[in-house]
């Protein structure tokens, strides 16, 4: 039986075809190697483990045992094989930082007697339904209970950005540990908090969750749970879904969103311009964009015939003519009364309004569903209809005068 958290939760949210890799197929790929945010990461989160089981043995530690314990485990755990990005700092400066974040979170816990540690590195394994049937667990960075009896879940952050308040009351991920804590302590974990602490920023966040959200949070993992087991181990069942998350995802070199661009990544500038799909891909956007050129051009073109047609209506009024001659063509102007119904897309309400008479009336099949053409054949000959129906086309009809430019071969 899978046994399910969070992030396997999660991957399935974000996107099937990643959760079908990692964990219905196993895809083994190579290891990736350990970024220095990695490594920062891993470091801190020891040196307080390590702090919070020396006050659990009755000692207090100072800030240089601290830091010494850092230097030592970031020394001993160091290797060439960790990946810095081009332009990144020293790894010196990474840790200075570090013994920045522990000194900041030291001034501020000492003499760390706020609350009585339960348990670090904390596993937690319980039911996520009722009858018993899914399994979920999770490890808790510390768990501790403080001196108002409140069990406190918290999670230890080195992230770059500090998320609103607002953002951790929706996160689910230490809510899942407080249904686990919840259901492993029954009758003794009353009151649950969950404390994210930011290292970088100095600050932490805290958030507490109501019953029914518990219970929201607990159904809807039941109902992704459902959906992921349900749909076997059939491939095309886990469809990828392509977001910003890609970038991220170690199964790139294989998914059908990324695949052809780990193929052609490392190719030469050369090979890389021939390489079969890049060069229909390039042909199609030169193509595209000689095509938004043109609609550019074309657009540019019909503004300046609607302004020269505005000027020959203008020069013919003035000239009192209705053909003006060119040298080998000839502009018709001609100015003249029409009438006009309502249409629905611009006037949806009056043209519904007649439609609906007409529908009622015996007049309905000539006018064809209101067709344009079928109610201004009616209009030119109203003085011979039924006087209901002149009645009902005068109601809605509007009159416009229009002057219609038009060119043609030259006549004579």
């Amino acid at each position: 039986m899978a046994v399910w958290s969070h992030s396997r939760i999660e991957s399935f949210r974000q996107c099937p075809r990643k959760f079908y890799y990692r964990y219905v197929k196993r895809v083994k790929l190579p290891e990736e190697p350990e970024t220095i945010e990695q490594f920062v990461g891993s470091r801190a989160h020891d040196a307080l483990e390590w702090l919070y089981g020396e006050v659990q043995r009755g000692r207090t530690p100072g800030l240089e045992s601290l830091l010494a314990r850092l230097r030592a485990d970031w020394d001993a755990e160091w290797h060439d094989a960790i990946t810095m990005p081009a332009g990144e700092r020293p790894a010196e400066e990474h840790r200075l930082e570090t013994e920045r974040w522990l000194g900041d979170y030291h001034a501020r816990h000492a003499p760390f007697d706020q609350a009585r540690t339960v348990g670090l590195e904390q596993r937690i394994a319980f039911d996520l339904d009722d009858a018993g049937t899914v399994k979920m667990q999770g490890f808790i960075d510390r768990l501790s209970i403080g001196v108002d009896g409140t069990w406190q879940i918290h999670d230890y952050k080195t992230n770059r950005k500090l998320p609103t308040q607002q953002e951790k009351d929706a996160d689910p991920q230490l809510a899942y540990y407080e249904i686990g804590v919840r259901r492993m302590w029954p009758g003794q974990a009353e009151r649950v908090e969950l404390v994210w602490h930011f290292l970088k920023f100095g600050v932490s966040i805290t958030s507490r969750r109501s019953p029914d959200e518990l219970v929201s949070l607990r159904e809807s993992a039941l109902v992704t749970i459902t959906d992921a087991t349900g749909r076997g181990k059939d491939e095309t069942a886990f469809p990828p879904v392509e977001s910003r998350l890609c970038n991220w995802c170690e199964f790139q070199s294989i998914c059908p969103v990324r695949k052809h661009l780990f193929q052609v990544a490392e190719l030469a500038p050369n090979k890389f311009a021939n390489e079969p799909g890049v060069k229909l891909v390039d042909q199609w956007a030169a193509l595209d964009e000689q095509r938004r050129q043109l609609k550019a051009s074309i657009e540019k073109l019909e503004d300046e015939i609607e302004q020269l047609q505005a000027a020959l209506a203008a020069f013919a009024e003035r000239e009192g003519v209705e053909v003006v001659t060119g040298s080998e063509r000839e502009a018709t102007v001609r100015t003249g009364e029409s009438v006009l119904f309502p249409r629905k897309t611009f006037e949806p309400d009056e043209a519904e309004a007649l439609e609906r008479q007409l529908r009622a009336s015996r007049w309905w099949a000539e006018a064809s569903s209101i067709d344009r053409s079928a109610l201004a054949r009616l209009w030119e000959r109203r003085s011979s209809l039924d006087a209901d129906l002149r009645a009902l086309l005068e109601e809605f009809a509007r009159s416009e005068v229009r002057t219609d430019v038009r060119l043609r071969r030259k006549k004579g």
